[in-house]
């Protein structure tokens, strides 16, 4: 019976573990085709970055341009500081829960990734005002064209649950520190629409450098560099 039990969980592993290096291997190979080949830098347009963190990226895009003004969709009154003093907003997606509970990856939580990976709950759209990056920060910049900023923006806006331009983003919470906040967001964290996919999707969707399909944070930046 223990001999039974143990080949049980032997097979159980195997498969588990097979099941990761599958997923490993299909984002490696999708997330590595180009899309968008045809993107060349606009000279004077607006200029745009992706940032990682290590595991998780974000847009980080000027407060506001002819195209977009996101005050306007996040509102000063959601943020605990003045925001007046910043001209760029990281704006990132992801589960509302996992983003909530953990701050710093130390704070991670088995139970808080599974019910993340199992899509159990609302997602969320990170907005934070902050100043432009910096060189020691891991980013990537691309000048894009009028169209294509417009067409960014409209990705980032109809990914809110209140996703018509002439309505603010609706608070879900507050954010880690002064000048940051959650908004609810349209659908569901798994493991094929990561934070990072859910970032990749945006780029192809405004004709920008991206792979077929990206959940981790390098693959993004693989074809912005």
């Amino acid at each position: 019976m223990i001999r039974r039990l143990f080949r049980l969980i032997g097979t159980l592993a195997a498969c588990a573990a097979a099941i990761c290096g599958l997923y490993v291997f299909t984002a490696l190979i999708l997330g590595s085709i180009p899309v968008n080949r045809d993107f060349a830098a606009t000279p004077g347009g607006t200029e745009i970055f992706v940032c990682s963190n290590g595991v998780h990226t974000d847009f980080v895009l000027p407060v506001k341009t002819i195209d977009a003004d996101w005050p306007a969709v996040f509102p000063s009154q959601d943020f605990s500081r003045p925001i007046a003093a910043y001209d760029h907003i990281g704006i990132g997606w992801g589960d509302l829960a996992f983003y909530r509970d953990t701050p710093h990856w130390r704070d991670l939580k088995f139970a808080t990734a599974w019910n993340a990976l199992l899509g159990r709950g609302p997602s969320a759209i990170h907005a934070e005002y902050r100043p432009a990056p910096l060189p020691a920060e891991n980013c990537a910049g691309l000048s894009i064209g009028a169209q294509q900023y417009v067409e960014l923006r409209d990705y980032i806006i109809t990914n809110l649950a209140e996703s018509r331009p002439d309505l603010p983003a609706r608070l879900a919470a507050g954010g880690y520190g002064m000048h940051d906040a959650f908004f609810f967001a349209r659908g569901h964290f798994s493991p094929v629409m990561t934070c990072n996919a859910w970032i990749n999707r945006g780029l192809k969707a405004a004709g920008l450098p991206s792979g077929i399909w990206a959940p981790f944070e390098f693959l993004v930046l693989h074809h912005l560099h």
